[in-house]
């Protein structure tokens, strides 16, 4: 069972460790098959379902996955930054410029169809810093979660493509589920 953001700090930071420790092949199987639970999710949704807004969440699919996909640039920056041995600073984004917790960023989609593959190729760009990069260099540096502590590269890639991810994953599913229930209704 993977931890839920909302479980706070100490169990979100053992969960991570306990992953972590299985190795960097591991922590990559997990961010994979997220992605591919994610994409299974999408790949069947028209634009209309995408941004349907319905009463399960105040979300749409398209809103949730404008917020995953806002940060894999940020996020790839890092990883590669950090597992090249090399110290990372996060940029301070305004929460008015789309930063802060929970923001949706700033990026503009015009179609579904352009988020859904641009979130595809970007997390193929982060699963291959992940795959390629040498599980022991850079361990030693970090970089700071504003609420989660310091995490190093193989840390953040958990936390951010699998942690914080499937907290999207079971959102993005009750949206889902409810704009196929529409589906069915005449």
């Amino acid at each position: 069972m993977v931890v839920r953001i909302n479980e706070g700090r100490d169990a979100v930071r053992a969960y991570i460790d306990e992953n972590v420790a299985k190795g960097r092949d591991h922590v990559a199987s997990l961010v994979a098959a997220d992605i591919q639970k994610l994409m299974a999710m999408l790949d069947d949704l028209s634009e209309e379902e995408g941004r349907a807004v319905t009463p399960v969440d105040e979300w749409s699919v398209f809103r949730a996955m404008q917020h995953l996909a806002n940060s894999i640039e940020r996020s790839r920056e890092r990883l590669e930054t950090l597992s090249s041995g090399q110290p990372y600073e996060s940029p301070v984004i305004p929460a008015s410029a789309g930063g802060g917790a929970g923001g949706a960023g700033t990026a503009e989609y015009a179609f579904f169809d352009e988020l859904r593959s641009n979130y595809r190729e970007g997390m193929k760009a982060i699963l291959d810093v992940i795959e390629t990069a040498d599980p022991r260099r850079g361990l030693e540096l970090t970089a700071s979660h504003g609420e989660f502590g310091p995490f190093n590269w193989l840390q953040w890639s958990l936390y951010s493509h699998h942690v914080h991810t499937h907290d999207h994953l079971d959102q993005i599913a009750a949206i889902r589920a409810a704009v196929l229930a529409g589906r069915s209704r005449p």
